[in-house]
């Protein structure tokens, strides 16, 4: 992209400013110090192939945004997703048939005549990919803000497209973890406590059940297997190609039970078919019901290479399971560096596999009611809706 480009986008901010009778996104009204919100619209843009923590997050913002009376938009592409939204029919779905490249002028177009024609106070970009599009089309359609969605740690190079975002649009970035954040301000000029936002994402802790799978009796495995879970798309970052290697170091009644799909599926499954350990991996695939997962399993496992904060090691101890995870940024600030949780250092199987023993053991017990604690205390979906109401219609 030429740099001069953005000269041609140089807006004029006092089209969004309360004078302007063009101003048709929100007004607020004070009235005796209090401001009430005449046009409560956004559009939540998420046009991903995968079901995961990030889509979770999507269909939560939007069922509860929904339910304290904004109104929701969210885009998605054609055939995916789709029915996750059904329970809740006055949530808006607008179904696109690419999400293109940086440069994609036809997917571009399409995005700005959608938001010229809804007219939101807010667009949400909840992928990485997304972003530049996402963000030229709504400034072109003079959308006043544009939240963009940070759930991983990923590389954000101080260049032209991203200085332009930035520095130019002076987009914000949410993020799911205070150590990402803290990553961003050190690691990238282009970021300062303005433009970063940390919302934690939000849980609900379940009650008491007996609602589970005997995964021992449907997989004949014996009376006395250790049932470890492991939850998310298959992806580099997400390391499950370490399973094979951690099972070296347990002893034979430890079984993997996982659930998801992703991208490098066919690879990461080929290798690990590969090994002298598949019979002790078992892939679910989609899971619809992962609370009958978390209620199943005896421990969780995240052998993460890179996360934000990572929405299944929340699921798994707002049910009481006890976990171990890699030093990844979000598990270190969740899990109190080891206070809720084991930590070892990233890929080292060895680590995981004692960790694993030490909670069957016992070694080392982590309360389930503590682990609930955690969650309901500072993990909260009230505490998520209210930061992300806040930030996206800038309430007080």
């Amino acid at each position: 992209m030429n740099f001069e480009f953005s000269n041609l986008l140089q807006f004029d901010m006092d089209l969004y400013s309360v004078k302007n009778k063009k101003f048709n996104f929100e007004v607020l009204i004070s009235t005796n110090n209090h401001k009430s919100i005449v046009h409560k619209k956004c559009v939540l843009v998420c046009p991903s192939k995968v079901w995961g923590g990030i889509e979770k997050n999507v269909l939560l913002r939007a069922k509860e945004l929904r339910r304290r009376g904004y109104e929701v938009y969210v885009i998605l592409l054609n055939g995916q997703f789709e029915e996750k939204f059904k329970n809740d029919p006055e949530i808006k779905v607008i179904n696109i048939s690419s999400r293109g490249g940086d440069l994609n002028i036809f997917v571009l177009l399409n995005y700005v005549k959608i938001f010229r024609e809804i007219k939101p106070y807010t667009v949400f970009a909840a992928l990485k990919k997304d972003w530049f599009l996402v963000s030229l089309a709504a400034r072109l359609a003079k959308v006043p803000k544009t939240i963009l969605y940070l759930g991983i740690l990923r590389e954000i190079k101080d260049n032209l497209k991203y200085k332009f975002i930035f520095k130019n649009l002076k987009n914000k970035v949410l993020v799911n973890s205070n150590s990402l954040k803290n990553h961003l301000l050190k690691n990238t000029n282009l970021f300062n406590d303005s433009n970063v936002v940390c919302v934690y994402n939000g849980f609900s802790v379940p009650g008491e059940s007996d609602y589970k799978i005997d995964f021992k009796s449907k997989l004949n495995l014996k009376k006395d297997t250790v049932i470890l879970g492991c939850a998310g798309r298959f992806s580099y970052i997400k390391g499950f190609d370490y399973l094979p290697q951690i099972l070296s170091y347990l002893p034979e009644n430890y079984h993997v039970i996982h659930i998801g799909k992703g991208e490098l599926e066919k690879e990461i499954k080929t290798l690990i078919m590969e090994s002298d350990y598949r019979d002790r991996i078992h892939f679910l695939g989609f899971f619809e019901d992962v609370k009958l997962f978390f209620n199943s399993i005896d421990i969780f496992l995240l052998p993460s290479r890179s996360e934000g904060m990572a929405n299944v090691l929340n699921e798994a101890m707002s049910f009481g399971k006890p976990v171990v995870s890699t030093k990844v940024p979000g598990s270190e600030e969740l899990l109190n560096n080891g206070e809720y949780g084991i930590l070892t250092e990233i890929g080292d199987a060895k680590a995981m596999a004692e960790g694993i023993i030490a909670i069957s053991d016992q070694t080392v017990v982590f309360e389930p009611n503590k682990l609930k604690a955690r969650i309901e205390e500072n993990f909260s979906i009230e505490k998520m809706i209210d930061n992300t109401e806040h930030l996206f219609f800038e309430l007080n």
